[in-house]
């Protein structure tokens, strides 16, 4: 973990959290303190407008996290004399994600979903790969979730989608919402991204959006990436960064609720009524283990799988801090640290 100056306030909000029992209630009150934590932190995060470094406030929200804990704590005799606390969710870091991402991405419903199309086309556009850059390539997405990226591929221009997905649930989603889009183009399929059942050199263009970081062997699926790759197809990276007051808020995040169901942390966030976006958006960062990395060591990684020619790209949203949002901050580095990585390679 990076060294800040709340540094310390965090490992004890941390160290009290383990302290207390995972019973219902205090289960709940550390979701909401998490996710209050997260998202004050965010609106100082977009403001691009500050005149002075948005750190020393980052102590005083980690102290309201941690007298939120306390108040109650303080009430939790309410629970009875022998409250029995939450089962834990899997250890695993894979088996960890496979449930909780099908969760995630199955609460998307139509018009939300059309959404996140039209987000991943914007990002095509802005980065200059949907006016025909994506014309006639047969595209692979390794952990495509419901979909939403072939889609917008598709849209701009691809002639062939294969989404491959560990997810039952997501697969399932995925078909259904092709089907109902009436796509014919894209196929959808449950297998691992270590191992998929498709030629050699076999498209031309693959995505890993946010999956890999997420993985217990990156090595092994990079390597396969590059075996479905025809020699000088392209790949869409999205990798995350390193060193940021974001990644140090979000990992203390996880932790105080690594012992707490994914379902829970959903069903919390459910009933406070958080839309869906936001939704997917908290229950991925409360939940989600991500290592973390840097550009260097990325791309250096990369170049020994055999891909070079990197480009870098970006989100073109708010709460997106890729490398023009960390030019334009005066604060991005404290803010980002390395920031969203996300690139374009070449297998060479």
């Amino acid at each position: 973990m990076t060294v800040f100056p709340f540094t310390g306030a965090l490992r004890d909000l941390q160290a009290y959290a383990d302290s207390l029992p995972n019973t219902r209630m205090i289960a709940t009150a550390k979701v909401t303190a998490c996710a209050a934590l997260n998202m004050r932190w965010e609106k100082l995060m977009v403001d691009r407008e500050l005149t002075e470094s948005p750190i020393p406030k980052v102590e005083g929200l980690i102290a309201d996290a941690h007298r939120q804990l306390e108040a109650w704590a303080d009430a939790a005799f309410i629970e009875g004399p022998d409250p029995q606390p939450l089962a834990a969710p899997a250890p695993e870091m894979e088996a960890r994600h496979q449930d909780l991402f099908q969760e995630l991405w199955i609460n998307f419903d139509e018009r939300d979903y059309d959404e996140r199309i039209a987000r991943y086309t914007h990002r095509l556009r802005i980065n200059g790969l949907a006016d025909g850059f994506l014309a006639g390539r047969r595209v692979i997405d390794f952990g495509c979730g419901h979909g939403n990226f072939l889609h917008a591929c598709l849209r701009a221009g691809a002639a062939y989608g294969l989404g491959i997905d560990y997810g039952e649930s997501s697969i399932r989603y995925a078909q259904a919402a092709a089907e109902r889009l009436g796509v014919t183009e894209l196929e959808f399929r449950q297998e691992s991204v270590y191992d998929v059942d498709v030629p050699d050199a076999s498209f031309d263009f693959a995505i890993q959006n946010g999956v890999f970081h997420h993985l217990d062997d990156e090595d092994r699926a990079y390597r396969e990436v590059h075996r479905v790759l025809e020699p000088g197809g392209w790949f869409w990276i999205y990798t995350d960064g390193a060193g940021g007051v974001s990644h140090a808020l979000w990992d203390a995040s996880v932790h105080i609720l690594r012992d707490v169901p994914h379902a829970f942390i959903l069903e919390v966030l459910d009933h406070l009524g958080v839309e869906t976006n936001k939704r997917y958006h908290l229950g991925d960062g409360l939940n989600a283990v991500y290592r973390h990395t840097t550009w260097e060591e990325l791309t250096g990684r990369l170049e020994g799988y055999g891909f070079g020619n990197f480009r870098r790209l970006v989100g073109g949203f708010p709460t997106d801090f890729d490398h023009d949002v960390l030019e334009a901050d005066p604060f991005g580095a404290e803010k980002f640290g390395s920031g969203d990585l996300r690139l374009l390679a070449q297998k060479v």
